[in-house]
């Protein structure tokens, strides 16, 4: 299905990110991670198929480097296979009441959250444009809590991040129409990740397969485009 696709996955060691990623190298896609913990790197990139002799990668790196320096941007980029999707996964979860919350989290939260998701996107776009035969796509996690009635309190810098990251997609999505489709994926609280773990809710925890099978169903499906699909 995704034979002759690379995939750039941020925040792919654990979580979404990697539940993504095993889905994709299953059907086909090769597949760069990328995220801080050099050892959980190695460990889920040796998890990955190579069922159809495509081979993976990872690469370790502070993401939030890439706002104070355009060095650590431009090597980035000449270090990985150019994508044919990418998928912004990569964020920080807040569950602290604002007037508690170091200013440092808010920033470091909106930035994970939101602006590298735009840097990469940025970054990568031409690249994706050359190859447009392989209908490139770019998909954003964002959350159920980033513009639905669901609200938990302590997650209110988390949310404005993840509802910014809607924003974008919208935007981009009309920029780039007719060339690369971009989604974003708004999950429910996944058990399996520190949001799910920590937040008290009367939400029902929905499965990272849950997550990971939707994800797969945007990515393959040429006509969603522009869409913010709420998964819960």
């Amino acid at each position: 299905m995704f034979k002759g696709q690379n995939a750039l996955i941020t925040g792919g060691s654990r979580g979404i990110g990697l539940a993504i990623a095993s889905k994709l190298a299953l059907n086909g896609a090769s597949i760069t991670l990328l995220a801080r913990n050099e050892e959980l790197l190695q460990q889920s990139v040796n998890q990955l198929s190579t069922d159809h002799n495509q081979s993976h990668s990872y690469r370790s790196i502070d993401l939030l480097s890439l706002i104070k320096s355009e060095t650590d941007v431009q090597n980035l980029r000449k270090s990985i296979t150019p994508p044919t999707i990418l998928i912004n996964c990569a964020g920080i979860t807040t569950h602290s009441l604002l007037h508690q919350t170091d200013q440092q989290l808010i920033s470091d939260t909106i930035n994970l959250n939101l602006t590298i998701a735009i840097i990469l996107s940025q970054l990568f776009i031409k690249d994706m444009i050359r190859q447009k035969k392989l209908n490139p796509s770019i998909l954003n996690i964002s959350s159920i809590l980033s513009y639905t009635d669901h609200v938990i309190s302590g997650t209110s810098v988390y949310a404005a991040s993840k509802a910014g990251l809607l924003g974008f997609t919208k935007s981009l999505s009309h920029e780039l129409r007719d060339i690369i489709r971009v989604n974003a994926l708004l999950p429910g609280l996944v058990k399996e990740t520190d949001m799910g773990l920590k937040v008290k809710s009367d939400l029902e925890p929905i499965s990272l397969d849950d997550v990971a099978n939707k994800a797969i169903d945007i990515l393959k499906d040429k006509s969603i485009n522009g869409q913010c699909i709420r998964i819960d």
